[in-house]
């Protein structure tokens, strides 16, 4: 007996791309992390370090303490205003701070969803400070973790990536 045209023959159906799942990535490696990290962290220091001088210039040759006290004040916001940018606005975008963006890594959360402004913020003001306890311990724990996850990356639930 003929199959009549109209009745199509069950085929196996092919899952659909998932056009927001990314393909398997290589994780950074702890020399990569330090140095993007140096790099941030000259970046952030190179404001506060001309303030002061700047500030060292007014009190001692003009003999003016109080605009001395101002330039200071607004260094340290500039630099409280950078590294919000730069942890917390650029990571969430990107997932890259300056340093990262050089090096060729980012941030990446582990379940591969965005992250977020929270997320960035303890992972840099919380998670940081955290790792770098008992001697850097939370820092070299990438050495032996399998997916070479510090304490500030297992705390938020991030992966670093090669880019």
């Amino acid at each position: 007996m003929a199959v009549p045209s109209s009745v199509q023959t069950s085929q196996p159906r092919q899952a659909a791309p998932n056009p927001y799942r990314r393909p398997p990535q290589r994780l950074a490696s702890i020399g990569l992390r330090c140095s993007a990290f140096l790099l941030d962290y000259i970046l952030t220091m190179l404001i506060p370090a001309m303030t002061v001088l700047l500030a060292v210039y007014f009190k001692r040759r003009w003999t003016a303490p109080g605009f001395a006290s101002v330039i200071l004040i607004v260094g340290y916001l500039a630099t409280i205003a950078l590294l919000l940018v730069n942890c917390v606005y650029l990571c969430e975008r990107d997932g890259q701070t300056f340093g990262k963006r050089f090096i060729g890594i980012r941030i990446v959360r582990e379940d591969g969803s965005r992250l977020t402004y929270r997320t960035a913020a303890v992972r840099h003001f919380v998670g940081y400070p955290l790792s770098l306890l008992f001697g850097g311990l939370g820092i070299w724990w990438a050495l032996w973790d399998n997916k070479q996850q510090t304490w500030h990356d297992k705390l938020v639930g991030t992966l670093v990536v090669k880019d």
